[in-house]
């Protein structure tokens, strides 16, 4: 059984590690519904803001859908650099 997303984006986090290994979020929203240009564009100026983008990693919020079609779920998957500037930057 596969799962396919929808390209619905309903959030994002932006993190980095800190010393210890240990994930430090830095922004994270979701939402109930699928993002709108300004949510995401709350995001990418919180990115653009940031001292340190060589060591920040993204995941978004999508919507996924099981191969047979009868399973809807949200799931945080990671997001490269380029997409996150594609996608967020509106």
């Amino acid at each position: 059984m596969g799962i396919y997303d929808s390209r619905n984006i309903f959030g994002i986090r932006i993190y980095n590690y800190n010393d210890d290994e240990l994930t430090n979020i830095l922004f994270e929203k979701k939402y109930d519904e699928v993002m709108s240009d300004e949510q995401k564009k709350e995001a990418y100026l919180f990115y653009t803001e940031l001292n340190k983008k060589n060591k920040i990693h993204f995941q978004y919020y999508i919507e996924c859908i099981n191969r047979d079609g009868k399973e809807v779920f949200l799931m945080w998957f990671p997001l490269a650099l380029n997409t996150f500037l594609k996608k967020f930057n509106v």
